[in-house]
């Protein structure tokens, strides 16, 4: 696994909030494995990171490789992360050390960083979850009679489940781990730089235009 697959675990989850949160059919299977992957995601994460701080010369360091860091190449199971399969890549090793990086520091520094930046957007996502859920529980009641019965189920039925989801993905993101009183002055300089590494905002983007069109829309077809 190599950093393809790293980014895809940065914003897959928090894409994952903005089309729970849409009006969408309710599966609680899939909550429930979402659920396992990120208990497994951020178990191996904490393990990873234990014990390891950084520097601003570290995320300097990541700004600077984070394009190269990326053609690296991918991986064919992107919801997993194992970071043995990363450090054992010969390509990854040979990359760190033309750059005179320790590959091992390296690796584990940068998700670090990447973990405490993660924490806080699942929060701050998940925090919104109530205030979009009373808006869209709004327009359900003023449709009602429109839509008709089942749909206004199914409708509210998802609504439910983005709760459910919310309170998973909050639970979860406060394990993940805190930053230092220097790790969080650093990183308030280079957020907005890292947070536009680090997303895929065309992804992102992508899946607010679909929700923003469907919530937009005169009705809810099924």
């Amino acid at each position: 696994m190599t950093s393809s697959a790293v980014k895809k675990f940065l914003c897959g989850m928090t894409i994952a909030l903005a089309s729970v949160t849409a009006f969408t059919q309710p599966n609680t299977t899939a909550v429930e494995d979402a659920n396992k992957r990120l208990e497994a995601m951020f178990t191996a994460v904490n393990s990873f990171t234990d014990g390891v701080q950084f520097s601003a010369e570290d995320v300097e360091s990541l700004i600077d490789l984070w394009g190269e860091y990326e053609e690296l190449g991918g991986t064919d199971d992107e919801e997993t992360i194992d970071f043995d399969a990363i450090l054992a890549d010969s390509v990854y090793r040979q990359w760190a050390s033309s750059h005179g990086l320790v590959a091992d520091e390296w690796l584990r520094k940068t998700a670090r960083i990447s973990m405490i930046l993660y924490r806080e957007q699942m929060l701050e996502a998940a925090a919104m979850v109530p205030i979009q859920m009373e808006q869209q529980m709004a327009t359900i009641e003023q449709q009602r009679d429109q839509v008709g019965e089942e749909v206004y189920k199914q409708l509210t039925a998802a609504l439910e489940a983005s709760a459910q989801y919310a309170e998973m993905m909050a639970k979860h993101a406060n394990l993940l781990p805190l930053p230092t009183a220097a790790e969080a002055a650093i990183l308030d300089e280079y957020r907005e730089d890292l947070i536009a590494l680090m997303m895929d905002e065309g992804e992102e983007s992508e899946e607010y235009d679909d929700y923003e069109e469907y919530d937009d829309s005169e009705d809810y077809d099924e």
